[in-house]
């Protein structure tokens, strides 16, 4: 049996699928490098995903994780701000030395597994993916450096800059691969592993994980709202419906017909579904308002990820979805 391991974007919410990540390593007894064959992620998941390719244990992330996320959305002085005319609001120089530290600078095509990362390229407004080249794809990334893949997916608009490398005398720009619909990078990842690797995971023989990072109901006054509200609104559910979509394509179209045992993980973050976990929200916090740079959350997403992990069981075909009765959005399948 053939494993892939996919993660969604998500920024500092990451922590929810590392300590899933830590528990299924307790329960297999090894790292999570020598139980996936490809570790697929986008944006904060590909983060996950590189640490993994490079040997790093889902503990080991956890630390390197956090460090980052506190270091990382340290937010730039205002006038530093104005001056990028809002362009981004941190620096991703952090994330290049982390990831420079932890040595992400090798090639893909050096990855002892299969990574499959997603990026929006800024010039052609398509979705890259970031693989080893094979006999069945195209060949065009695998020897583009591992944290270049890693910051062009980080690179979400207004939080981080774009990001640019050169390869093959080429200079290519991107920003988070989960502007559009690869928030979710599972249907991608299912077609790459079908249809573009060179018969290397055979259909009725290959099993895909997919970890959320958490998903939060967006409630809005529809009568009251004004134009600032709704936009903000709107976005959110853009993108949001786009990685449940991905969700159900990918069980209906591989999961449905047996190509791939397709397996989900997820939860709503709002206070029914706290209490089922027997989770305790910080007074004066709201689990519902967990973003993408909620520093105050890290210890909060701890505790969530340790909780909803103990309540997989990882041998049901099934997955697991903790779905709010507080506005949360109703099964697709």
């Amino acid at each position: 049996m053939k494993n892939i391991l996919s993660i969604d974007g998500g920024g500092i919410r990451g922590i929810i699928p590392l300590a899933c990540l830590i528990e299924l390593e307790k329960v297999e007894g090894r790292p999570s490098r020598e139980i996936f064959d490809m570790v697929a992620g986008t944006s904060t998941g590909a983060v996950i995903a590189a640490g993994i390719a490079i040997g790093i244990s889902a503990r080991g992330l956890m630390a390197i994780y956090r460090n980052l996320a506190e270091s990382a959305f340290q937010a730039l002085p205002f006038w530093k701000v104005a001056l990028n005319l809002g362009n981004h609001r941190y620096s991703s120089a952090f994330i290049e030395k982390t990831l420079d530290e932890i040595g992400a600078d090798r090639e893909i095509n050096s990855l002892p597994i299969d990574i499959f990362i997603t990026g929006k390229n800024t010039v052609t407004s398509r979705i890259d993916f970031f693989v080893r080249d094979n006999e069945g794809n195209a060949a065009r990334w695998g020897r583009l450096p591992l944290k270049d893949a890693v910051l062009a997916s980080t690179a979400v608009p207004t939080y981080f800059p774009a990001h640019s490398a050169t390869l093959d005398g080429k200079t290519h720009t991107w920003v988070d691969g989960g502007v559009g619909v690869s928030g979710n990078p599972c249907y991608q990842a299912s077609v790459e592993a079908i249809h573009y690797s060179a018969g290397a995971y055979p259909p009725g023989d290959t099993r895909m994980l997919s970890f959320g990072t958490g998903r939060t109901p967006h409630p809005i006054n529809a009568h009251k709202a004004g134009f600032l509200g709704w936009g903000e609104w709107v976005l959110r559910e853009l993108l949001e419906d786009a990685s449940e979509w991905q969700t159900f394509v990918t069980h209906l179209e591989y999961g449905g017909s047996g190509r791939i045992d397709f397996r989900r993980y997820n939860l709503d973050l709002a206070p029914d579904v706290m209490d089922q976990l027997g989770v305790e929200v910080p007074p004066g916090r709201d689990v519902t308002d967990i973003g993408l740079s909620s520093l105050w959350a890290i210890g909060l997403l701890q505790d969530i990820g340790r909780a909803f992990a103990r309540r997989i069981d990882f041998d049901d075909p099934n997955g697991l979805f903790l779905r709010s009765t507080m506005g949360g959005s109703p099964p697709l399948f």
